[in-house]
């Protein structure tokens, strides 16, 4: 199994609960359509402007293709105007499940 992180930080407060909802109401739905999905999860730093993805995915492969796709990429033109940066992308791989 394998997590991808992404972090970014929005310009506002404001922005970052657009960027929430884009998530929430844009991603998470198509999520479920991707190969290997397995699940999602957004987080909002409390009292600031950074956001946190995490996704969990059956393979590295599966991961990766996600990050080449076009949801993503529809992803990151929705919110790149959003944010005081690029995005920062992670990778794991679980090494806890034996």
């Amino acid at each position: 199994m394998y997590a991808r992180m992404v972090i970014g930080e929005a310009i506002s407060e404001e922005q970052v609960r657009e960027f929430a909802r884009i998530y929430i109401c844009d991603v998470q739905p198509k999520l479920k359509d991707e190969p290997g999905f397995q699940s999602a999860r957004l987080m909002v730093e409390e009292g600031g402007r950074m956001a946190v993805s995490l996704t969990i995915w059956e393979t590295r492969d599966d991961c990766l293709n996600y990050h080449s796709s076009r949801c993503y990429r529809q992803f990151v033109s929705q919110t790149q105007h959003l944010l005081a940066g690029d995005f920062v992308v992670k990778l794991f791989k679980d090494w806890g499940s034996g």
